[in-house]
């Protein structure tokens, strides 16, 4: 027997056990567009404007945007748009989120795209693209890749989030339109300053008139965002169906524990998201800092050696001792002393908590995708980290070990086909063409040359050391060998 999708029909047929939309779906008027609406969106900020929505502020509900694949849009679109939130604790709660009301697909029709970012209604704009969507190099934008090249020429088919974004805006000042605030959502330093500076780039080539418009306008902003969302699959989708008595195409799960800090800098009207549990503040830089350096490096320290040690999920690589006390140790020894952190916030109790949700077993998340997209990653969540050590005179060689772990992740992932890297291309290259690859050269294609521990002659030796070694004894004996003699 066919069981029936999750949609505005089928809604009314769930057990009173799960949670569902306290208000109308018809009443709901789109204030947000978001692009990227995976499953970090879904389980993060549209929950945030989901809770609002309950509250009686209709105004806030979300128009998605995908840059790239119709896939979010093919699935969502059949449900009206629902999906259901799977949180994953000591016991599972279901609630069903309705806060995205549409989802366009920009490669499709980019002109939506931007009429909706232009469309009066739309007060705030907010990302989630991961660290590739900025085309990033060595801090600044690349202008010579090819999607940023074809923006610079023109922005009548925009290919990059700047040049949907100088589009719209064009159009939303030649309309005389209200303020609107630009919100960055991705585990970044300067998200919003990032943002900033591709439009202005764009709107300097395209449009200068709109670029005083925007200077007076239009708010770029960043923001602190955290919750733990593995990726879906068969079994989170028998198991939401279970529960529902619907199928769902597109659950998503998240481990209890939430949080968005929000740079209070915007242009026109501001969500009330705080009604929701987010907090606003003047300075996102320390709170920025302290996710990337202790949780997001944490976890791509672990995701590393999870692999490398054979295990498919973070969880499982905490059960190993050695990885686990080397992953507390390097983030207490090395990371903290160099990472100042916000008044009333204690380090060490930060780290511990993290680690604590990552060891969450109802929460499968997997090394390769922590690990998709390291060689981006590691730019924002390790490396500035090692130069702060180096020039204070502290202990970097947890660091320095996570390094070469990381050199021999990007061995063994392009080995087994299991690498998911802008750079995979690039890196088989080095491997073929330099017998093997250097340490040195797999660091620079991720642009640790532009760092100056990649200059300190020590430093970059224990790294070829541990590199050495990780490879001849495997991860867990490399660890013991030289931390825990």
């Amino acid at each position: 027997m066919k069981i029936e999708q999750l949609n505005t029909a089928s809604l009314r047929k769930l057990k009173p056990v799960i949670d569902k939309p306290k208000y109308a779906l018809t009443s709901v008027s789109c204030g947000v567009v978001h692009f990227g609406t995976g499953n970090f969106h879904r389980a993060h900020q549209a929950v945030y404007c989901d809770t609002l929505l309950n509250k009686g502020e209709t105004n806030w509900g979300i128009t998605g945007i995908s840059l790239r694949s119709p896939v979010m849009r093919d699935n969502l679109a059949p449900q009206n748009y629902l999906y259901t939130l799977a949180i994953l604790g000591e016991t599972t709660s279901y609630r069903v989120i309705g806060a995205i009301q549409n989802l366009l697909v920009g490669p499709e029709d980019p002109q939506s795209v931007i009429d909706v970012v232009a469309h009066g209604g739309t007060q705030l704009v907010t990302t989630t693209i991961t660290e590739k969507g900025y085309y990033l190099t060595s801090g600044g934008i690349d202008r010579a890749h090819p999607d940023m090249s074809g923006d610079l020429a023109s922005i009548s088919v925009p290919k990059t989030i700047y040049g949907y974004l100088a589009a719209a805006l064009i159009k939303r000042s030649d309309n005389q339109g209200d303020p609107l605030t630009i919100l960055c959502c991705d585990n970044m330093h300067g998200g919003g300053e990032h943002l900033q500076q591709g439009v202005q780039m764009l709107l300097e080539h395209h449009s200068p008139d709109t670029l005083r418009w925007v200077e007076k306008n239009v708010a770029f902003s960043s923001s602190m965002v955290d919750r733990v969302t593995p990726a879906t699959d068969q079994y989170l989708k028998d198991q939401v169906a279970a529960q529902l008595g619907v199928y769902d195409a597109a659950p998503v799960a998240a481990e209890p524990f939430t949080q968005w800090i929000i740079e209070d800098r915007f242009a026109g009207i501001r969500p009330p998201f705080e009604q929701a549990g987010a907090l606003f503040v003047n300075d996102i830089a320390p709170f920025e800092r302290i996710k990337l350096r202790f949780l997001n490096a944490g976890h791509s320290i672990l995701a590393a050696l999870g692999y490398l040690a054979g295990d498919q999920f973070i969880h499982e690589a905490l059960q190993r001792p050695c990885l686990a006390q080397f992953a507390e140790q390097a983030l207490k020894l090395n990371v903290m002393p160099v990472t100042p952190v916000p008044e009333g916030i204690s380090s060490e109790a930060y780290i511990n908590q993290v680690l604590q949700r990552f060891k969450n077993g109802n929460l499968p998340y997997g090394v390769l995708q922590v690990g998709t997209d390291s060689s981006q990653k590691i730019q924002q969540r390790i490396l500035p980290t090692i130069d702060d050590g180096l020039s204070h005179g502290g202990d970097t060689s947890y660091l320095a070990f996570a390094l070469g772990a990381w050199v021999c992740f990007i061995r063994k992932a392009l080995q087994n086909d299991d690498l998911n890297d802008p750079l995979a291309d690039e890196f088989s290259h080095c491997i073929s063409a330099n017998k093997g690859g250097s340490v040195a050269a797999f660091l620079t294609l991720a642009g640790a040359n532009k760092f100056h521990f990649f200059k300190d002659v020590p430093f970059m030796a224990a790294v070829q050391i541990y590199h050495s070694n990780i490879s001849e004894m495997g991860v867990e004996q490399a660890i013991d060998t030289f931390f825990n003699p």
